[in-house]
């Protein structure tokens, strides 16, 4: 994963690896059984950016481009086609399960793949604050693995993936440890969830990526 500083316009290859990215990471991610959330999430992540990085730099999340908006690293039309590509992505990678998974289909609301829901007694406030933190949390491993003048560059994959893993393993239970706005958008728009409750997601996962980026410009002088 590398990204260019000061970058201006998407060309039709990034966007494209951050579709195509995005509607695998949907389907792997989605699709995993709910015990194998975490690992498979955060495998297919990893695998992604192995695979996708080169084109694109392999953001694959609205949260990360808006945190690398933020800090300077790219330009705002990129950031927002990039967001676009990656929303569009997870809801192909919805649609597709409802052709690849035998009972699944379209408007079928909470129990299809990628679909999420707080944990019972948790509040809005609760699955913001879950959300933002994981974030955050993930979009400083991306900062200071994959942009900051590291000597982790070549491993950022690997520890983004186990981020992510351990993210899902921490918050999946409470909030469901989207962390990702494309993630929570595209199931949402194919299987019909409250876009009232989503919204919260959102909200919480761009904060995440906010307050990331306010962390990585005090962590990291560049």
């Amino acid at each position: 994963m590398s990204v260019a500083v000061q970058d201006s316009g998407a060309t039709t290859t990034e966007l494209a690896a951050e579709f195509t990215g995005s509607t695998l990471f949907q389907i792997i991610g989605g699709a995993a059984p709910a015990a194998l959330a975490a690992p498979a999430n955060g495998l297919a992540l990893m695998a992604m950016i192995f695979a996708f990085g080169g084109a694109s730099g392999a953001h694959l999340n609205p949260a990360v481009s808006l945190m690398l908006l933020l800090r300077g690293k790219v330009s705002s039309g990129k950031a927002i086609a990039y967001m676009v590509a990656q929303v569009a992505g997870c809801v192909l990678g919805a649609l597709l399960c409802t052709t690849l998974i035998p009972g699944v289909s379209i408007g079928q609301g909470l129990g299809a793949p990628g679909t999420f829901a707080p944990a019972a007694g948790l509040s809005n406030m609760g699955v913001f604050a879950w959300e933002a933190l994981m974030t955050a949390a993930l979009g400083l491993v991306v900062y200071g693995c994959a942009v900051a003048n590291s000597a982790f560059k070549a491993a950022a994959p690997v520890g983004i993936g186990v981020t992510v893993t351990c993210a899902i393993m921490a918050a999946g239970a409470y909030s469901g440890c989207v962390i990702n706005p494309a993630r929570a958008l595209g199931p949402a728009i194919v299987f019909g969830m409250s876009m009232s409750s989503v919204a919260v997601y959102v909200a919480g996962q761009m904060a995440g990526g906010a307050l990331a980026a306010g962390l990585a410009g005090l962590l990291h002088k560049e």
